[in-house]
């Protein structure tokens, strides 16, 4: 009889909760020919486990069953103890798998299970070669029932002799899935799914990595040009945010401070080398353009004062190539004036965008604490901004935002609303490179640049295992290191941790460089090249069973690619825990180098 179950939900709908069957038993006792028994499936059908592969080593690695979307079943090694544990709290079913005899190390792992809630069931694999060689041993006197009650009363006195009672022991042919017990196991496990779906919720992740846009262009891709078109569009997708060019017109009149502003969004020091030239006199007698450390294609453009002799306001725009600036910053360290307000109303109708800043505001607080009845500083700066936003309503400009900085506290006042609303405001590929490019002031950017970047974690991990060629020593799949290699060094540079910007952050805080180094934990933060990525794969244990179940569900050729062995899971699990590692070094590295939360 056909191994069928009736539909529950739209195939690959994740609108009911998945649940996941953990397959466990140690090397060589027939788990791969058991999951394809129970999925009814045989070895040659597509996204049928490989019988007589290498052993598995890591975490489970999942098979999606073929006529139930909701029902992941996943295979995992029994290699010791304690070795099972960290899927107890996310696989919904255990099936204990055995050739022989259960032994003490599945009798702890199942009392485990029961004692976290879950159900286990207990599998006798093989037992149809058994049977055919006790039949051929005992002649005339073979009796199969009797045979196979003895066969099954010895599996379950081992786990009697164990402390574990007389469960049912589920007797599985190899390689006829409708045979001996394997029905019996499949409806148990379908009255399973129909109990335990209606409970569970769909799988989440923190928050939603692939947009309804991305599932359907991946489908695109798929459709027509198979894994390699999928290849080719996530590529391309991934080098449009990593060689996104912005350019930002620093502007404002001469003596604003537009030089030290510059340096200061930069992570640089007026005297660190590289920094834009700064004096008590404008400096700047042409448009100047300075790269973020380590970012060339984010470019802060110094431009010459307004009101100076060779750039008045009338014809500034045109004088200082204004098309090449994707948005204006205009700054005043004192009250705008007459010039700011043409400049601004010249940019609003060349099309572009523009933010006023008010620089040096610590300049006018330390003078106000000076009067014999100084005011509150929150006062100061509701003065300070109301008179901006005033003389802009005057001039046609109230929608204008204007933001209090200091470019020598550049992380105080209002700089967290400056960089959300610019993060906000950009189109999404520059705002990718804005926001990465940032130097790690606070704790809050940090997290935003974690969050970012593990957004894009799931297409990396994709094209790396898809575009591989060569199978790495020592590693049971393939994947492209060069292409892990270059986003690790990314990562390393995008949270501060490499050394160029370790050295800045000491020069600037006044801790000793190693003192800020030693709070770096992770073997990554500290050195990458080809060995430590093989090293770091080596030792992923691929993805929690929710976050795969999500993956199934959110990427169409996801099942395909764990049926057949490719190496994602593995690889996004070991990227996101760097990311996370990486990040965690990160904010600790700012906490020393500041010693208060920031």
């Amino acid at each position: 009889m056909p191994l069928e179950t009736p539909q529950s939900s739209a195939p690959g709908s994740p609108e009911q909760g998945d649940v996941s069957v953990v397959v466990i038993g140690k090397p060589g006792v027939g788990k791969s020919a058991f999951l394809n028994a129970v999925r009814g499936m045989t070895e040659g059908d597509v996204g049928s486990a490989p019988v007589g592969a290498l052993p598995k080593s890591g975490g489970p690695v999942m098979y999606p069953d073929p006529s139930h979307p909701n029902l992941l079943i996943w295979e995992l090694e029994l290699e010791g103890e304690g070795q099972a544990e960290r899927w107890l709290g996310e696989a919904d079913v255990f099936i204990m798998v055995t050739d022989g005899k259960f032994d003490e190390v599945h009798a702890r792992l199942a009392r485990e299970v029961r004692a976290a809630g879950k159900t286990v069931y207990f599998a006798r694999t093989k037992a149809d070669l058994e049977v055919h060689t006790l039949k051929r041993l005992m002649g005339e006197r073979y009796d199969r029932s009797e045979v196979l009650n003895a066969l099954r009363g010895v599996c379950t006195e081992s786990l009697g002799a164990h402390g574990l009672g007389e469960p049912f022991v589920f007797l599985i042919s190899a390689f006829e899935p409708y045979a001996l017990d394997c029905p019996q196991l499949r409806e148990a496990l379908l009255k399973d799914v129909q109990i335990y779906e209606r409970v569970l919720k769909p799988a989440r992740v923190g928050f939603e990595l692939i947009t309804e846009k991305e599932i359907a262009e991946i489908q695109e891709a798929y459709e027509l040009g198979g894994l390699s078109e999928v290849v080719t569009r996530i590529q391309c997708s991934l080098e449009t945010i990593w060689n996104a060019q912005l350019d930002i017109a620093i502007t404002g009149e001469s003596g604003a401070g537009k030089s030290t502003f510059v340096n200061a969004l930069r992570g640089l020091g007026d005297e660190d080398e590289g920094a834009a030239e700064t004096g008590v006199t404008e400096t700047t007698v042409q448009p100047t353009a300075y790269s973020y450390p380590g970012y060339p294609s984010v470019i802060l453009w110094d431009l010459p004062g307004i009101g100076t002799p060779n750039f008045q306001a009338d014809h500034y725009l045109e004088a200082v190539n204004f098309s090449r600036y994707d948005f204006f910053i205009i700054l005043a360290s004192e009250r705008f004036k007459e010039n700011h307000i043409r400049l601004a109303q010249a940019i609003v109708g060349a099309g572009k965008r523009f933010y006023f800043v008010r620089t040096k505001v610590d300049n006018d607080l330390e003078s106000m604490a000076r009067r014999r009845n100084p005011p509150t500083e929150k006062d100061v700066l509701e003065e300070i901004r109301n008179d901006c936003r005033e003389k802009l309503a005057k001039a046609g400009l109230g929608d204008a935002k204007v933001f209090l900085l200091s470019s020598f506290e550049i992380n105080q006042f209002d700089f967290q609303t400056f960089e959300e609303t610019l993060e906000q405001e950009l189109p999404s590929h520059k705002r990718h490179a804005f926001l990465l490019s940032l130097p790690n002031v606070s704790l809050a950017i940090i997290e935003k640049k974690r969050q970012l970047l593990h957004q894009e974690v799931w297409k990396v991990a994709l094209v790396s295992c898809l575009v591989a060629a060569v199978p790495l020593p020592g590693l049971a799949f393939t994947c492209d290191v060069s292409i892990l290699l270059r986003k690790l060094s990314a990562y390393r540079q995008d949270f501060g941790l490499d050394v160029a910007a370790l050295t800045r952050l000491a020069e600037r805080s006044g801790k000793p460089f190693e003192v800020l180094r030693a709070e770096v934990h992770s073997t990554l933060g500290r050195t990458i090249n080809r060995d430590v990525v093989v090293g770091l794969l080596g030792r992923a244990t691929g993805t929690g069973l929710m976050v795969a179940d999500f993956f199934l569900h959110r990427i169409p050729i996801y099942g395909a690619l764990v049926a057949g062995g490719i190496s994602f899971q593995s690889t996004y699990s070991m990227l996101s825990h760097c990311l996370e590692e990486l990040a965690s070094d990160s904010q600790r590295v700012l906490l020393k180098a500041f010693d208060s939360e920031v």
